[in-house]
């Protein structure tokens, strides 16, 4: 009877399911670390100079990924990484990221783009950080090399901005388009801009399948620290999660994502900072897990991949969902 119980709850409780982006890298490690031990591969075979988490991350008022962990730092020429999603065949891709640049050459060069594994050195939505007068200019290209189209406005050094690139894969073949949008603190990004930035760049090269993001150090002057990484497929930029996936305890709205959890972490905001009980059942009714005075995150790392139910309790009131561990 249990296990019917369990399975009637997993399948009743779909109101409760996240909106998971295809990616997400808060840098939640140790200053140091390498990504390349965090999911982070080699973009061509250059090792010197490797990327490191550091300190602090970077915050932006309304932005999800602000606040949350560390950062990295793209400082210097040498390794290139990029990190995987699901390759996208279909409609639209953003992905989101908070940028501070303290300093770069007056040549500058692309520090970002959209990766396809399988497309060698095409590269699309390659955007580039130069200095220029005192200030940053940006620039954006759909594959080329060199800028194609630069930002009207100049930006300051040591500020941090949100840069959105966006890939939209159309039908048939050279017309896939990118564009870039840059937000400074205090602009509205709960909407997308009917005008992007930069673009769109309708592309003249061959068509790619985004399925990953890169960053790419190319110079020794260049001091970029990027951090707050998200990749959707809708504009979401102030939350992780769909409308419907806020519960109540207690009169305290309680968020929990992502879900799929693909990296190990699961969090959880809520509105107030009460202690949490968690728990985690597989399909049959077995305990898998729990752990008491969770705060705001939950290392499920050690759960197998699979199917659960996932239980919340908050002064003796509880709530659950489905959960999926990847």
């Amino acid at each position: 009877m249990k296990k019917i119980y369990l399975l009637a709850i997993l399948c009743y409780s779909s109101f409760s399911f996240a909106q998971a982006p295809l990616l997400t890298e808060d840098f939640d490690y140790t200053v140091g670390d390498l990504l390349t031990t965090k999911g982070w591969n080699l973009t061509g075979t250059s090792t010197t100079n490797p990327i490191a988490v550091t300190s602090p991350g970077l915050s932006f008022a309304g932005y999800i990924g602000s606040g949350v962990g560390l950062s990295a730092g793209v400082n210097n020429t040498g390794q290139d990484l990029n990190k995987l999603f699901t390759a996208q065949t279909t409609g639209t891709v953003y992905a989101s990221f908070l940028v501070n640049a303290t300093a770069t050459s007056t040549a500058g060069d692309y520090f970002f783009h959209f990766y396809d594994p399988t497309a060698v050195t095409a590269f699309r939505a390659r955007t580039f950080i130069t200095a220029q007068t005192g200030q940053m200019k940006v620039g954006l290209s759909f594959n080329a090399s060199t800028v194609t189209t630069n930002m009207a406005t100049l930006l300051n050094f040591g500020e941090t901005y949100l840069f959105v690139a966006k890939y939209i894969i159309n039908e048939g073949v050279l017309n896939d388009q990118v564009s870039l949008y840059v937000f400074k603190v205090g602009d509205d990004i709960s909407v997308e801009p009917a005008t992007p930035s930069i673009g769109p760049l309708t592309g003249t090269a061959a068509d790619i399948i985004p399925t990953g993001i890169s960053i790419r150090q190319f110079d020794a002057a260049q001091r970029i620290t990027v951090d707050g990484f998200r990749v959707k497929s809708t504009w979401a930029l102030n939350t992780d999660i769909a409308p419907n996936a806020i519960q109540t305890i207690d009169n305290q709205q309680i968020e929990f994502y992502p879900n799929p959890v693909t990296d190990g972490f699961l969090n959880i905001s809520s509105t107030n900072n009460s202690s949490k009980q968690v728990e985690i059942f597989d399909l049959v009714g077995k305990k898998v897990f729990s752990e008491t005075g969770i705060s705001n995150r939950v290392d499920v790392s050690k759960v197998n991949a699979g199917i659960y139910l996932f239980k919340i309790t908050s002064n003796n009131q509880t709530t659950s969902s489905r959960l999926v561990i990847k």
